[in-house]
């Protein structure tokens, strides 16, 4: 969704010569590859979508996956961007080039491509991780991520096994257990479950979003603002933090029985991890073919999959273990400057100025970088704040003729001291486990704020914040001409 975004704004902005690299064989990145059962997103859909490309005629409240992935595919159509596509290709490697200010970028299969400006729009989750469990390569059965589900492999009637119990995992556990003869549930930590409240959108408000525009503006906005201040409630110790787990706590315990309490309800603070969206998770935990087991997985074996204390034959295993979250642009290398790679750069966290620009590394630019996640709201509206941002700075780019644009080293810096110093007052630094957080405990992925506060920093580019070099490339001539 980052990339069509760019893409979009670019041809409206005059810049016609934009070429957007994918991997896969269709558009939609997540939503074309997660197809699990109930596959859907925790963001309310007139929120999870361009503000420039309304769809003003969602079914429900938070859409499927279906729905979503026929949005992005109309709005590839709607806005003419087939031809600019090359499918099935994957970048192995770019590299800048200072003489001629140009990024030199080679595909997989071997391809070169030459380009003034380089977006990296392959987001933060899109590299399913799978645990390294002794024995899992024995396996005789079934399994998979659930990013890369098995549609032809019938489950009804199995002894199922799901690794973790994410945001994944709530969604289609409910689904697998109607199916499954026994379905068993690794629970590493339990979840803040949320109530999901899906409801449809009746055919009066349709008709009112389709032919009031103002009526889906209006509804769109009060979505925003109620998202927006969920932020006050993700904070460390707070009155309302405690309020909320209170109110979570009591809404969760109408949904189990008291002796499942303990198990099944959290003991961190809410937003720590991410809070989970669902009505009906809990009660197919409750279904009598379902166990959910917290004692850590040991190994596997052909057959079976054993804990410290007990052991489980299984027909097929299904990982709910999330994506390598933190492992920005990897497995891509990127050079910059002096030939300097930008994981080299980063080290053990990566980092960016308003998530999308690194000193040394001219004329390149990240969408849904380093710390622009949330946990309270759309990542289409940052993505549409770091578009226009973007934009902003190739207008001044042609305006004074410069070839190349680099953030300076002490902005970088100051930008993420900020940053950071403000995490480490939020709810995400608090003691627990989540992808939020590296390894080392440190925040590479998450903004600490509000989204609108992310929309005033990044409202208006300060140009004094970079290098300009004003040696005119002959490659980028007038706006609407030429350029890649």
């Amino acid at each position: 969704m980052s990339g069509l975004c760019m893409a979009i704004r670019l041809k409206q902005a005059g810049f016609q010569n934009v070429t957007i690299i994918e991997s896969a064989n269709e558009v939609g990145g997540t939503w074309f590859k997660n197809t699990y059962p109930n596959a859907g997103c925790d963001v309310p859909s007139f929120l999870y979508s361009y503000s420039f490309a309304p769809n003003y005629d969602w079914s429900t409240k938070y859409a499927r996956q279906p729905e979503i992935l026929a949005y992005f595919r109309d709005v590839v159509d709607r806005f003419s961007l087939g031809p600019q596509i090359r499918f099935r290709t994957t970048v192995h490697a770019a590299e800048f080039d200072p003489p001629s200010a140009t990024w030199r970028v080679t595909t997989t299969d071997g391809q070169t491509l030459t380009a003034e400006i380089l977006v990296s729009a392959v987001g933060q989750l899109n590299r399913p991780q799978v645990p390294d469990i002794p024995g899992l390569d024995s396996f005789s059965g079934d399994v998979w991520h659930s990013a890369c589900w098995q549609h032809d492999c019938d489950l009804t009637g199995k002894t199922i096994a799901v690794v973790g119990n994410g945001a994944s995992a709530i969604q289609f556990v409910p689904t697998v257990a109607e199916k499954a003869a026994r379905l068993l549930v690794f629970q590493r930590t339990p979840n803040w479950i949320h109530p999901l409240n899906n409801y449809r959108y009746p055919g009066w408000a349709r008709f009112a979003f389709r032919n009031v525009p103002w009526c889906a503006k209006l509804h769109r906005l009060w979505i925003y603002v109620a998202s927006d201040l969920r932020i006050l409630a993700f904070r460390s110790g707070s009155k309302l933090n405690l309020e909320y787990a209170r109110w979570l706590r009591s809404r969760m315990r109408k949904k189990i029985s008291p002796e499942r309490w303990s198990e099944l309800i959290p003991e961190y603070a809410p937003g720590c991890k991410r809070v989970l969206l669902s009505s009906d998770y809990l009660s197919a935990l409750s279904r009598d073919n379902v166990q959910v087991i917290t004692d850590p997985i040991q190994r596997f074996d052909a057959r079976s999959i054993h804990t410290g204390q007990s052991s489980h034959q299984i027909d097929v295993a299904i990982f709910a273990t999330g994506f390598k979250a933190n492992e920005f642009l990897r497995p891509m290398e990127i050079k910059g400057l002096g030939g300097q790679r930008l994981h080299d750069v980063w080290g053990t966290r990566p980092r960016a100025m308003g998530g999308m620009v690194v000193p040394g590394f001219p004329n390149f630019f990240m969408l849904y970088g380093p710390n622009t996640n949330l946990g309270h709201n759309s990542i289409i509206f940052m993505v549409e704040r770091q578009v226009g941002y973007i934009i902003r700075s190739l207008r001044h780019m042609l305006e004074i003729g410069a070839s190349a644009v680099e953030v300076k080293q002490d902005v970088m810096d100051g930008y993420d001291k900020r940053v950071q110093h403000k995490l480490q007052s939020s709810i995400w630094a608090t003691d627990c486990t989540s992808w939020y957080k590296a390894a080392d405990g440190t925040q590479p992925n998450n903004w600490p704020g509000s989204a609108t506060a992310f929309w005033r920093r990044m409202r208006r580019p300060r140009f004094s914040d970079f290098d300009w070099s004003i040696q005119q490339n002959p490659l980028i001539t007038k706006k609407g001409e030429g350029g890649n």
